[in-house]
Formats: C-alpha cells, structure tokens, sequence
C-alpha cells in the first residue's frame, strides 16, 4: 500500500532546509488561568450575603412590628356578662339638730383716759455769731520812674448811637462787601489788571510728585511742574516746566478719609523767581486731596477689644460654676488693660501715596509776576 505524503506548508517550501529544520522544534505558547475564585463565584457569595442579610433585617423588622400583648381567642370570642344591680339599703331618718341659742360676749371694761404729756417746747435758737474778717492791706502803688506822660481810658461814657439812616447805609456797606449774599446787593465789576503776567485763581497747575507721602507724622512734601503754565492772556509762560514746589501736610487722617491732603506754599522757578502759593493739592481733575492707599488698621485697634471681650467672657464662665470647689484666681484683674486698649483705639488710619504720583495745585489766588520781567513768550 503506498504510503500518504504529509501536506507540506508552501511558506515552509519557500524558505531553506535550514530554517525549516529551525522551527520545526517551536511549539506555541499558551497563557495558563489565573489562580484564585473566579467572578461568577464572587458574585454568587455577595448575593448569598444580600439574601441572608435581607432574611435577618425581615426577621427582626415583624418582630419589632407584633403588639406585646395579644387577646386569647377563647375571651375575644365570648362577650362578658353584665354585673348585677345593686339596689342600696333604705337610710333611716336622721334626727332634727338641736337648737343653739347664741350668747352674747361680754362687754369689755373700759380703758381709763390718761393724757398724754405734751413736748417741751424747743430751746431757742442761739444767737448768730459774726466774726470781722480782716481787711486786705493795700499794695502801695509803685511810683513812676520816667516823666513820659500816661494814658488814660475813660469807659465811663457810651460811643453815641448813630442814627437810623447811618445804620441803614452801613448795613447796606455790609451786604455790598458780603459779595451780594444777601437779597437787594449790588456787585461793581472791576477790570483785570496786567493780564498777561498773573495767573488767576482756579488755574491748574499740573505736577508729579517728588518725595513720598506718609501721614503717619506730618512733614513736607515737594513736586515738580509737569506742564508750562501761562498768564491770563496765554501770551506768555509764567510757570515754566521744571519749576518746583514745596508744601506742608499734616497727620490728622479722620476715618474714612482715603485722600491726602498737602497744602503748597511756595513755588521756585528755575531762574530763581519765587512766590507764596498758599494753595491746596487737588488729583488731575481738580478734586481736593490725592488719592493714596488707605490703611485703617483694623487690627491693632480691635485686638485688644476682641482680647478683652474673651478674658471678660472666661472670668464669667469661671464665677458662674457656683457649686464647684475650685477657686479661680487671676494673676490681676482685667480692669488693668483698659488703658491698653483705649491707647490701641486712638490709632488713627494713615495714608501712604509714592513718588511719581501726578497732582494738580488748585491755585487759591490770583499769582502775579509783573515784577519779575522774565515771562517767556510764544
């Protein structure tokens, strides 16, 4: 019988006899099963514990719900019968209560009168007793080393009063000096002298700040003209670029208060002309005060309250535990921090502003420079 030729892989009859005879010796590799229960197992324990759990829950759940104690069906069943009447015993008459005579009390004995002694009458008072005091001694009057003549004010007579008509017209005066604030004044225009060498008042004079700003104490502050400044008349520059100023503040923060305030009082050209400002600060668009960082300090003001409040609190709790054995005894009353803390609240807020801050000097009065002869034109 001939013999079955095995198939032969073509890919093997592609390659040499070298390689077959290579991998004919490999045999492939397979992955053995993990060890350990499976996940069909795991779920069928966690459905036997849910089971046993919920049976056990039930149990206990009728248990609880069964009234504690139940009829007997023999007494549910039969109706109880009706007790018997009871009739009462018939009640003998009782006898008529005596009669009672009433006595009447005896009269007491009269008390005898006795009058009562009257007061001594008062002493009289003592006479008063009057004592001189001693008349003060005169201070000789010190004699005049010089021959100047002396003056002498006599206020024994009254000024004269003036008339109705002269106090009408002063009063018209008044109200004519008063700028026309009361009803019927009349104003004089007046003309604007040497135009074109003064700056009027409400100019702006545009700055930046120098040195710092701190109103932790008072002190100075200085600026710089940021801007050219001219008259009245815009024909020449009276306040060049460069210029500097130099103002007071002072350290009065109120609270609430979150702008500073710098009053200028006087500006330095850089040809050495001077002049009295007496002007306040004011921010770029003319409101009083630059604005800076506010600090309130609330903390140092309100810690010792806050620590006051919590030992006031303690030494109460301590005191009220009447019952207790115990004696609470504080190393010094809390009245001793009262001066600490009414210190601690008259901190005051400050207000810091850096350098570099642009400012504006509200100009408080017309500044003139006639006399200078200086002003830089067109």
């Amino acid at each position: 019988m001939a013999s079955v030729t095995p198939p032969v892989d073509p890919r093997l009859a592609a390659r040499g006899d070298a390689a077959a005879a290579r991998e004919d010796g490999v045999r492939p590799v397979v992955a053995l099963p993990r060890r350990g229960a499976s996940g069909l197992a795991i779920g069928i324990g966690i459905a036997l514990v849910a089971l046993l759990l919920f049976i056990v829950l039930n149990a206990r759940r009728q248990t609880a719900s069964q009234p504690p104690v139940t009829a007997r069906g023999a007494d549910a069943g039969t109706a109880a019968a009706p007790p018997p009447l009871y009739v009462p015993p018939a009640v003998a008459p009782a006898p008529p209560p005596p009669v009672q005579v009433a006595l009447a009390p005896p009269q007491p004995r009269p008390l005898p009168v006795v009058a009562a002694p009257r007061p001594a009458p008062p002493p009289p008072p003592a006479p008063p007793v009057y004592i001189q005091q001693p008349m003060p001694i005169p201070q000789p009057v010190p004699q005049r080393s010089s021959n100047s003549p002396a003056l002498v004010i006599d206020t024994t007579n009254a000024p004269p009063t003036p008339p109705p008509a002269i106090a009408a017209q002063q009063a018209a005066t008044d109200a004519q000096a008063l700028g026309g604030q009361q009803g019927g004044g009349r104003v004089r225009a007046g003309v604007f002298a040497n135009r074109g060498w003064t700056v009027a008042q409400g100019t702006l004079i545009p700055a930046v700040l120098e040195t710092a700003f701190d109103s932790t104490r008072p002190g100075f502050a200085r600026a710089v003209v940021s801007r050219d400044v001219r008259g009245f008349d815009g024909a020449r520059i009276l306040i060049p670029r460069g210029s500097r100023l130099t103002g007071e503040y002072r350290a009065d923060v109120q609270p609430g208060q979150k702008r500073a305030l710098i009053n200028w009082t006087r500006l330095i050209r850089p040809d050495g002309v001077t002049i009295a400002l007496a002007s306040p600060a004011s921010d770029t668009l003319g409101r009083g005060g630059v604005s800076g960082h506010y600090n309130s300090h609330f903390w140092e003001r309100f810690a010792g309250a806050i620590l006051q409040s919590a030992l006031d609190v303690g030494v109460n709790l301590a005191s009220r535990a009447a019952s207790s054995s115990v004696v609470v005894a504080l190393p010094g009353s809390t009245q001793t921090l009262a001066p600490q803390l009414l210190q601690s609240a008259r901190i005051v807020p400050t207000i810091t502003v850096p350098a570099g801050t642009s400012l504006s000097v509200f100009v408080a009065r017309d500044l003139d420079f006639s006399g200078t002869g200086s002003g830089k034109g067109q």
